[in-house]
């Protein structure tokens, strides 16, 4: 009987031990699901970036320079922000408890969803305003 127990014991410890290692894949994939999205659009923020500041070193008579600077700003504010997040980021976590990986990658994935809507945000200003500018 004590043998059937143990091999019970033993079964459950590792079956959990599997379903917590599975919890913290599908939290991490869903980070990294979003980390990709960001860097979908990390192009078009980078390509924006570059016309803003050309635009500016170029001193244009037909842009407003201040304007320019503060859409520059959200850019680089947006890029700065994915940079430190991405330079800061441990997918690994080795020596952590699983509750401790579990809540770390829970505020992982808040804040690069905050970083998804600053980029989408300077993004879409941005274009918004070099598309009215470039027309002009």
């Amino acid at each position: 009987m004590k043998k059937y127990a143990l091999t019970i014991l033993t079964a459950s410890l590792l079956l959990g031990c599997a379903d917590t290692k599975k919890q913290e894949k599908l939290l991490l994939d869903s980070v990294i699901a979003v980390h990709d999205k960001v860097m979908a659009s990390d192009e078009q923020l980078m390509k924006n970036k570059m016309i803003l500041d050309s635009l500016i070193k170029r001193g244009s008579t037909t842009i407003n320079i201040d304007s320019a600077k503060s859409y520059l700003k959200q850019v680089d504010d947006a890029d700065d922000a994915m940079s430190d997040w991405m330079h800061k980021f441990d997918a690994e976590n080795k020596g952590k408890s699983h509750q401790e990986v579990m809540d770390y990658l829970t505020e992982q994935k808040k804040k690069i969803t905050v970083i998804d809507s600053q980029i989408n945000v300077a993004v879409t200003n941005s274009n918004k305003y070099l598309t009215t500018t470039i027309k002009k």
